[in-house]
């Protein structure tokens, strides 16, 4: 008698080391919609199935997603990677004709400028939507987005207009940024509160912007400009890595020291601009050491501060992977206990 078919594919799943798309995606760095990406548009890593159709990756999938994330690192468009796919030796000797090809980020970089120079809204999204849809984050993270903004405060300083093309992308990098912090439905794994600390020339531009005073460009420091674009992109890793944030905007050492025990966060993330004079820097210290929260120092400018080293960010991804994984331990404890003290005041029911 012959055996029903999706029996037989479920126990040979089942005889294999098979991940569902969740997990490869924490082993890989490549996103789940990514990865469906690839497979839908380009016939990449094509995953088993179950019998109800949930994606199953073999070791051999896993393997060939590297593969694919070493050639996208080496700037080769994700649409001309399937040919590249093959063993090592014939694959070295198409290296130099792949890469002959330029390099798809520079384009990219260049296309950006022109839709925020411009305003046009439609051409960002289309070009970061296209970006974030079938690449890593982390490479799109190094290979444009912090390729893009480095290059932008030194375009913008001279501008007259630099304060309202800040403006714009800020909001529409924020749009962003608040659709991917949905998660899809899913809970959010840590919170951050995110603070920009001035140097001195920071709090005058502060005071500036809140006495709505007429700016002009030379009001905008080179400094302020670089840390502005870096929290956008700091944002969008943290919604990446499921974590909501609460923007505290600009605050100096003295405010930020009020919300000391009242803020109810996992971590503060400071932002210091350049340029802190040696008694800032002493009082951050004082100020950081008393803090109820974590609290570290991170961007840009945040390696100047030598004497703050022992503040400085950890990775980032690392630090939400362990957050996550003692909330979920703290998690377990609770219910322990709450259990136990069910099962001992049921005892006690029964014994009257």
């Amino acid at each position: 008698m012959k055996r029903d078919d999706s029996k037989v594919e479920a126990e040979n799943l089942e005889s294999r080391e098979l991940l569902p798309i969740g997990e490869v995606s924490l082993l890989t760095g490549v996103n789940a919609v990514t990865l469906r990406a690839w497979q839908r548009r380009f016939g990449l890593v094509i995953p088993a199935r179950t019998p109800k159709g949930h994606r199953l990756y073999t070791p051999e999938n896993i393997q060939q997603i590297h593969e694919i994330n070493v050639w996208l690192a080496k700037g080769v468009a994700i649409s001309k990677v399937k040919p590249l796919l093959m063993s090592s030796a014939h694959a070295s000797e198409t290296d130099s004709t792949a890469l002959q090809e330029g390099d798809l980020w520079h384009e990219q970089i260049t296309a950006l400028n022109s839709a925020l120079f411009e305003l046009e809204q439609q051409k960002l999204h289309q070009i970061l939507d296209e970006a974030l849809g079938l690449y890593p984050f982390q490479l799109v993270k190094q290979k444009l987005l912090q390729a893009w903004m480095a290059q932008l405060p030194t375009l913008l300083e001279p501008r007259l207009d630099a304060e309202l093309l800040l403006a714009w992308l800020e909001s529409e990098l924020a749009s962003r940024i608040g659709g991917r912090a949905s998660f899809a439905g899913q809970a959010s794994l840590a919170q951050i509160g995110i603070v920009c600390l001035p140097s001195v020339q920071g709090q005058k531009t502060a005071e500036h912007l809140s006495g709505h005073s007429n700016m002009t460009h030379s009001s905008i420091s080179n400094s302020s400009i670089t840390n502005r674009l870096y929290c956008l992109v700091l944002r969008l890793e943290l919604a990446e890595l499921r974590v909501s944030v609460i923007n505290l905007g600009v605050l100096d050492t003295t405010s930020l020291g009020l919300i000391n025990n009242r803020l109810k966060v996992d971590a503060v993330l400071l932002l210091p601009e350049a340029n802190h004079p040696p008694s800032k820097i002493f009082e951050l210290q004082s100020l950081l050491e008393q803090m109820a929260q974590p609290s570290y120092l991170i961007g840009p400018f945040a390696p100047t501060l030598t004497a703050l080293s022992a503040f400085m960010a950890p990775d980032l991804a690392e630090w939400v992977s362990q957050v996550s994984a003692a909330k979920e331990q703290h998690k377990k404890q609770l219910r322990k206990q709450k259990n136990a003290a069910e099962a001992q005041q049921g005892g006690q029911a029964d014994e009257r």
